[in-house]
């Protein structure tokens, strides 16, 4: 019965990643980053431009997916080695697309991997949902 629910647990976790966008703002709604750009680079947008809002890995876990602190604490312990950055810069005033999202009907963002492949801009839960769903079946498990 406990595996059922881990199961349950990791792939709810999982799709939650979606939830995190809600909470953002505009931008994270779209969950779009820009894969390219350098930590540093993303702390100065961040930092120092509207059109840019970074977001930390434990406010994602704690907020909007709503884990409990020490299960987001393991998560954010592991984060790092799954290649789960540790804060997300999400674009709040992009150029709208279709249906009001940058390539919302781009079928090449499904189709060939577009949206997680790690070059110009990726969406948060595609480049990373299943890694944190991943760790919180990991962390899960072993709380």
């Amino acid at each position: 019965m406990r595996l059922r629910h881990l199961g349950r647990l990791g792939a709810a976790a999982a799709s939650s990643l979606a939830l995190m966008v809600a909470a953002a703002g505009v931008a994270s709604a779209h969950e779009c980053f820009n894969a390219s750009r350098s930590d540093q680079g993303n702390a100065s947008a961040g930092a120092h431009s509207a059109a840019w809002e970074t977001v930390s890995l434990d406010t994602v876990l704690t907020q909007f997916i709503g884990l409990p602190s020490d299960l987001a604490a393991c998560v954010e312990a592991k984060a790092p080695a799954a290649g789960v950055p540790s804060s997300f810069t999400f674009g709040m005033k992009q150029a709208v697309g279709q249906g009001g999202v940058i390539a919302e009907r781009n079928p090449n963002m499904e189709a060939k991997g577009l949206g997680s492949d790690g070059k110009g801009i990726d969406h948060a839960e595609d480049a990373y949902g299943e890694a944190i769903g991943m760790l919180i079946e990991e962390c899960s498990a072993t709380a």
